[in-house]
């Protein structure tokens, strides 16, 4: 009888291992043959991209590369003209109209941190946390508010609660839209390059948010121009230049030794600045 619970035992840890193993093996973003484009001009190419759960996937290139339309067209503010974009188990295809359970139920799963930091002037910082919260989780007043407490303690500002954006820096206002997206516990998290706006110093505010994400096992997507984080924070990098991924692999091989033309040329000329 023992033995038998033991082989009881034994056999659902190996389905549990299985489990495991195949999860590991089956990317949770897949982006493949994505294009888009406006009349005659192609911003994105046959784009191919797998993204595991926990990895931190940073996308680096010149301006105009089609990195931040890649972004919206993994979420569908942009709309892919053809290709397949799955994310976690909800697959869409670009070109054809769009099942609206299905669309909500992938944005559902991503939450995007954009240039600007696109919050509500006229609600204090708590309410930008919350507000959300509220409207896409049913959550009641006291649990957002709980909730936006704590990813405000999180990201340092749980002191400017009851300020309003205006009153707080550029490099505030960017981790307040982080704590916001978190607000609505995203799968995978997507950065359009977070720190443009900001100057050096608060920038760094901004980069040591998502070094923290990252070490947390948040899956993450990230286009920027900060090498540094790129090289040393992101599992891989993909190159990006005329709408195409040129290069893509372990992101201190593709920072320290690009084997493409382009990415060559681009890297050179961040190094050279």
């Amino acid at each position: 009888m023992r033995l038998a619970i033991v082989t009881c035992v034994r056999r659902r840890q190996q389905k549990r291992r299985e489990k495991s193993l195949t999860a590991r093996e089956k990317p949770f973003v897949k982006l493949e043959h994505v294009g888009k484009a406006y009349g005659s001009h192609v911003v994105l190419s046959d784009i191919n991209l797998s993204v595991f759960a926990g990895d931190v996937l940073a996308i680096i290139g010149p301006s105009g590369s089609g990195k931040s339309t890649l972004l919206r067209c993994i979420n569908f503010i942009e709309s892919p003209d053809d290709g397949i974009v799955t994310v976690g188990d909800v697959t869409l295809q670009g070109g054809r109209p769009l099942p609206r359970r299905e669309l909500a139920q992938l944005r559902r799963q991503l939450g995007m941190v954009f240039q600007s930091f696109n919050l509500f002037p006229h609600m204090t910082v708590l309410r930008n946390v919350t507000m959300p919260q509220q409207r896409v989780l049913g959550r009641s007043k006291r649990e957002a508010d709980e909730v936006a407490m704590q990813l405000l303690e999180r990201v340092g500002l749980a002191d400017k609660a009851a300020q309003y954006p205006i009153r707080c820096s550029g490099g505030q206002q960017q981790r307040i839209a982080i704590a916001r997206a978190l607000a609505l516990e995203p799968k995978v998290m997507l950065f359009d390059e977070p720190t443009s706006a900001l100057d050096p110093e608060l920038g760094l505010e901004v980069l040591g948010v998502m070094r923290e994400l990252a070490k947390s096992g948040m899956t993450m997507i990230v286009v920027t121009h900060e090498m540094s984080f790129a090289e040393n924070v992101s599992d891989h990098v993909a190159v990006m230049a005329d709408g195409a991924i040129t290069e893509y692999g372990p992101s201190r091989e593709v920072i320290r030794d690009p084997q493409s033309i382009r990415g060559k040329r681009f890297l050179r000329a961040v190094n050279e600045r």
